[in-house]
């Protein structure tokens, strides 16, 4: 969770208290070979870990922002290691920003992230679906049907 969105409130808890929310990105194995990953992380709004040792996904959620700035935040996380590049960086955003969306992506400083773009619609459906039927595990490729690729 980004650094400056912890005091946000969810059900009355501060989201930075919530027991999935990692606290210090430094602590988590997957990123301790990369010395400058978890400060380039820090203003990011989701990096999903699994098992510690895998990061299936990194998330922008692009309300108030502007885009590209979300895009330049996962850049700066991206390129400080090699064994990040195998991630699904994901640009959440309102439905109607998709095309914005692609076409940021698809600028040469983005473009070998390989963005995905995870509209706000199919977030509410994924919520839906899990609300009503507490799966107990999402495979990465049952999340994936929920995102649409960026690249051109």
């Amino acid at each position: 969770m980004a650094s400056n969105d912890r005091s946000i409130e969810y059900e009355g808890k501060r989201v930075a208290e919530l027991d999935a929310v990692v606290n210090n990105l430094v602590d988590e194995q997957v990123l301790q070979a990369y010395p400058s990953a978890a400060n380039a992380a820090r203003l990011i709004d989701c990096v999903w870990f699994k098992n510690g040792r895998l990061m299936p996904a990194v998330m922008e959620i692009e309300h108030s922002t502007g885009v590209t700035s979300g895009l330049t935040r996962m850049k700066g996380f991206f390129d400080t290691g090699p064994q990040l590049r195998d991630i699904r960086w994901t640009i959440v955003a309102p439905d109607e920003d998709r095309q914005k969306v692609i076409d940021q992506a698809n600028r040469e400083q983005f473009r070998e992230m390989e963005t995905k773009f995870f509209p706000y619609s199919a977030v509410e459906e994924l919520y839906s679906l899990c609300d009503r039927r507490k799966p107990r595990g999402v495979t990465d490729q049952f999340l994936d049907c929920f995102m649409e690729d960026c690249v051109a």
